[in-house]
């Protein structure tokens, strides 16, 4: 069932300019909104997860403390470090890339659950990553949002923003941010979402914030409030805010945002699959949903959605878990007209879902072939008394593409892996990266894969190319894969300091 949200309980009445008005009030009342500093200014890393709607919950794919490594749930040691890794085609190491193929940038010692925490990663013109994530804010014990890019050789870019690194500050509340992209015109786009005051007591909500960059790594003050969009999609005319809306994913789509994650629009009960649309200069769209918003009850308990991409021909496709029966969670997929409605030529229901015989399931990743015909998918499936698995789609969406495959493909048969991204080459082939654990130390691990779903053996060892970026350590893990115009493959992620 689409259900198409109600911003003040049944009542559509709130306007859309009566949403701008809440949020970009509530934009001033956050103090150092947007702060830009060097690699000095940020301190760690992290990501206080939830907002109001239990990130996490069922899907174990985040919480506040799972970010990757050994354990999905192990809160890590204190410091992290962000770790980028290039190979070769062949799956060798590029050793011209950073420290012998490896570069690390540390923006300070964490504290706790806060530290370096990379989320994405993408490429610009030239090949350079920008990567975004977070960091332990200086003097306080919060998260800010980090934006930082690197050289073609693997160094910190300090021609960007302030010495390499944009930091964003969200009025000392601890940001989440989960995702980015550079567009072609070389300007740079964040989103993720942070826990506000809601006007109702001293409750908080989640709100959608997005920041645009310009290539230089400067706000562009075009976009939004002075460059940052500060979103409440579920606010009441009464200047309150009845639900939370947290952004995994954004995307662009015809000169126009898309944001999807979870969330709703109710004060509790279960979360949705929310996707919102804003103009290029980030004011929500009224044509798509409900005054710029969809909520999708798709299956009766959670849905979440955890990334998400815009087709060629513009329709949208969101990945993440759904809940159909109680601790039962399955993969899901979920595709949208280019107007946001269910697209019933996917399936008659406009979405589908995979069990993978685990209780616990999801797709992280996503991506589409050079052809437009094939989407990628991964992520992982654990619980049930065994280890964690990597998880593998290859689905045909377009005439002329190989049949579906939809599996299991662990690194590992023993012990836990799991596969947080994908990307295709110019030959049509997924790469995945993620975790592998040996002997009770996590390491990164990318894999490659042939249009019928079986590892290519041309690629690393038997298919798998894996890297210890620090040795004898249990948080390290790849979050992001790219593949750069002369076929090198970069990953990137955290890795234990």
């Amino acid at each position: 069932m689409l259900r198409q949200v109600q911003n003040d309980k049944a009542d559509s009445t709130n306007s859309r300019m009566g949403k701008m008005r809440i949020a970009i009030a509530a934009l001033a009342a956050v103090v150092a909104l947007g702060c830009t500093g060097g690699s000095t200014t940020g301190t760690g890393g992290g990501s206080a997860t939830g907002g109001g709607t239990g990130t996490g919950g069922g899907t174990g794919t985040g919480g506040g403390t799972g970010l990757g490594g050994g354990s999905a749930t192990d809160a890590g040691p204190v410091d992290l470090d962000f770790a980028v890794v290039r190979f070769n085609s062949n799956g060798t190491l590029d050793t011209t890339y950073g420290d012998g193929g490896i570069a690390r940038i540390d923006l300070g010692a964490g504290a706790g659950t806060v530290r370096d925490t990379l989320w994405t990663m993408a490429k610009d013109s030239t090949d350079r990553m920008v990567l975004f994530g977070s960091t332990k804010a200086t003097g306080r014990a919060d998260s800010d949002r980090v934006v930082f890019r690197l050289t073609t050789t693997g160094a910190l870019d300090t021609t960007f923003a302030t010495n390499g690194v944009n930091t964003l500050d969200i009025g000392n509340f601890s940001d989440n941010p989960r995702s980015g992209m550079v567009q072609p015109d070389g300007k740079i786009v964040s989103t993720g979402y942070t826990a506000q005051p809601s006007g109702v007591g001293t409750q908080s909500a989640a709100r959608v914030v997005i920041q645009r960059l310009d290539s230089t790594g400067q706000r562009d003050v075009t976009f939004g409030d002075g460059g940052i969009v500060n979103s409440a999609p579920y606010a009441k005319t009464d200047g309150g805010e009845w639900g939370n809306a947290e952004s995994y994913t954004v995307a662009l789509q015809t000169n126009r945002y898309i944001s999807a994650g979870y969330g709703r629009s109710a004060p509790s009960g279960p979360v949705n699959q929310i996707a919102f649309r804003y103009s290029s200069s980030g004011v929500l769209d009224p044509t798509w949903g409900v005054d710029g918003n969809f909520e999708f009850d798709l299956v009766g308990f959670d849905e979440r959605a955890r990334n998400m991409l815009v087709l060629p021909d513009d329709r949208v496709l969101l990945v993440g878990s759904g809940t159909p029966t109680s601790g039962a969670v399955d993969a899901l997929a979920t595709m949208l007209t280019p107007n946001g409605a269910l697209d019933l030529t996917f399936n008659t229901t406009g979405y589908k879902l995979w069990n993978f015989t685990r209780p616990d399931e999801a797709f992280s990743g996503v991506a589409v072939s050079p052809l437009g015909n094939v989407v990628g998918a991964v992520g992982y499936r654990a619980g049930g008394g065994e280890d964690d698995d990597s998880l593998l789609l290859l689905l045909p969406i377009a005439a002329g593409a190989p049949a579906e495959f939809a599996g299991p493909m662990p690194t590992s048969e023993t012990t836990n892996d799991r596969f947080w991204s994908v990307a295709f080459d110019t030959t049509g082939k997924a790469v995945a990266a993620g975790f592998v654990v040996e002997a009770g130390d996590s390491k990164m691990v990318v894999a490659r894969f042939n249009a019928d779903g079986t590892r290519d053996t041309s690629f690393g060892t038997a298919g798998i190319a894996i890297v210890n970026v620090s040795v004898g350590n249990t948080d390290e893990t790849a979050r992001a894969v790219v593949i750069q115009s002369d076929g090198k493959i970069v990953i990137a992620g955290h890795a234990d300091h």
